[in-house]
């Protein structure tokens, strides 16, 4: 008899249902539990409405308020988004379109864009690699940075940025790209003005300041148009060679000479502004960077002082690999270089 009184009220529809294109009609609250179990109708109490009663025994997800944004919190938690989850991707959207609106008034105008990442990362460093992996697609999917590709350029205990360009030069094009940019000051000090100075080649002075990109114009968040295919002139490595093996204090050896010139035809091409951004060191966020491939921290171990203020200067970068080539491998008779050059994996 209470089962029947209530019927109506079970029938009509659910007060907080609305109707739309996925729900053409409204759902009666019988609809809701017709599948379940029913329950014992003596718990019907009089003078409490029929939902009460449902929201109470059935905890159906369609009983859920619609109000006040809770359709969308809950659609969230149904596909496993926390509210965390849910800001950072805002967030990644937003800067994505910022960083996309500074390349669209000028596509080469990286120092604004470094800016804009900078603020991220000081936000949230945590989820640094994931958002600028986000970020680097949105602005692929605009058409923009085409063939070039923004990664992280920390150097020296300064974090930084860079972009890196396809160059279908590099000995190994699918696994290495070439720096155009980078947020990172240039800095040629005396000593390197003073090592530079006395080398020459068949083709004149040569300077290996300018082969890298902050030489080129690639600093402070600048396009060095020519970095890509910018390699070291091939009259000019053999000179660049020797000198790099003297001040590392290595035998200036035939031997030598050719194993160090193997090493960096084989890691670089001879491109100083390579920067390996697929293997193990760059998802840890240490690129191998330059002639001999160095991460920043064996750079900065290594170099010597005075030539350590740019790791894709070639001089500076050939020193501290050839050094470090030493003192890991250097035993037994053979050079550092020799041993590395023989060995089919490199370093």
């Amino acid at each position: 008899m209470v089962e029947t009184s209530h019927r109506a009220a079970i029938d009509k529809p659910h007060p907080k249902v609305h109707s739309d294109a996925d729900a053409p009609r409204h759902l009666a609250w019988g609809d809701l539990f017709q599948h379940r179990e029913r329950p014992d109708p003596s718990a019907y109490q009089p003078g409490k409405e029929a939902h009460e009663f449902v929201q109470k025994h059935l905890h159906h997800p369609e009983l859920v308020d619609f109000s006040a944004g809770h359709g969308a919190r809950n659609s969230a938690e149904k596909s496993g988004e926390t509210k965390d989850d849910a800001e950072r991707r805002k967030e990644i959207s937003a800067r994505g379109d910022r960083v996309a609106d500074i390349l669209k008034k000028d596509p080469h105008d990286f120092k604004h864009a470094f800016e804009e990442l900078d603020s991220m990362r000081k936000k949230d460093p945590q989820h640094l690699a994931e958002k600028l992996r986000k970020i680097n697609d949105t602005l692929h999917e605009k058409g923009l940075l085409k063939g070039m590709t923004i990664v992280r350029d920390d150097r020296h205990g300064h974090e930084g940025w860079a972009v890196v360009a396809e160059d279908h030069g590099n000995v190994n094009p699918n696994h290495n790209k070439t720096m155009v940019s980078t947020s990172h000051a240039p800095g040629e000090s005396a000593a390197l003005k003073h090592h530079y100075s006395s080398m020459h080649y068949r083709r004149g002075h040569y300077n290996g300041w300018h082969q890298s990109v902050e030489g080129g114009g690639g600093a402070h968040g600048g396009f060095d148009k020519h970095a890509v295919g910018g390699h070291v002139p091939p009259g000019a490595r053999r000179e660049l060679i020797e000198k790099a093996l003297q001040l590392a204090g290595v035998p200036v050896t035939e031997q030598n000479i050719s194993a160090v010139n193997k090493i960096v035809t084989r890691e670089s091409g001879w491109n100083p502004n390579i920067t390996n951004n697929w293997d193990i060191n760059a998802k840890r966020g240490h690129p191998s960077t330059g002639l001999m491939q160095t991460i920043p921290s064996t750079f900065n171990k290594f170099a010597l002082p005075g030539m350590n203020s740019n790791i894709h200067d070639p001089l500076s970068n050939l020193v501290a690999g050839i050094r470090y080539a030493e003192a890991r491998y250097g035993k037994h008779g053979m050079s550092g270089v020799a041993r590395v050059a023989s060995r089919p994996g490199g370093y």
